[in-house]
């Protein structure tokens, strides 16, 4: 399969630069770092609003899961706290083992990457925009949880190596720069200004 590499992100993220950071939005920030506070201090079973901004966040509000569905992943989110390595793959074969409305199971891995971005934001978030800035094929086509999985994992894993190349690329300081002066009350890891960015550029290029 052929994605976009660290050199055609860095080069779209230069061309693109004044664009992306002043139109990545101070509420998605705020958000995201209620999130992140919040999550060290409650119990996510029985926190209804911090399930209720999640939801909207990290769009889990899909009108085909259950009540279930969003039960058994907050009560699993709490459970992986604790882990020291969290394995994805475990995560959406439970997550995938929940019903939808129409009684079958759903891969919902972008959910479980969502999950795992929120506890730690080492975990690259994939989302559409995400997805997008990469050009990721779809799995729609494949059949099954491993196949559909397989795809995952190695898009997954792309997007891993394309940051871990990225994040100390000296071309791309300036967008940190233009990041933290746009933003200057905001600490958030640089690994998180990274995904915000590649993000943008994917809402930037549909």
């Amino acid at each position: 399969m052929k994605y976009r590499t660290a050199d055609d992100l860095r080069e779209l993220l230069l061309q693109e630069h004044e664009n992306i950071v002043n139109k990545i939005s101070q509420e998605k920030l705020d958000v995201y770092l209620f999130l992140q506070k919040t999550f060290h201090d409650t119990y996510l079973p029985d926190d209804t609003l911090y399930q209720f901004v999640f939801r909207h966040f990290f769009r889990l509000d899909n009108p085909s899961l259950t009540k279930e569905f969003e039960t058994e992943y907050f009560k699993l989110m709490e459970e992986q706290r604790t882990e020291e390595r969290p394995n994805i793959v475990q995560i959406t074969k439970k997550l995938y083992e929940v019903k939808n409305h129409k009684g079958n199971p759903t891969m919902q891995f972008p959910l479980a990457a969502a999950m795992l971005h929120a506890i730690n934001p080492e975990f690259p978030s994939y989302d559409g925009d995400v997805i997008r800035a990469f050009d990721f094929s779809s799995t729609y086509h494949l059949s099954g949880f491993e196949k559909k999985m397989k795809r995952y994992i190695e898009q997954y894993q792309h997007i891993f190596r394309t940051y871990k190349e990225l994040i100390d690329e000296e071309s791309l300081e300036p967008l940190f720069t233009h990041f933290d002066e746009r933003f200057p009350d905001y600490h958030l890891p640089k690994v998180k200004k990274l995904d915000l960015l590649v993000s943008q550029l994917g809402n930037h290029l549909q």
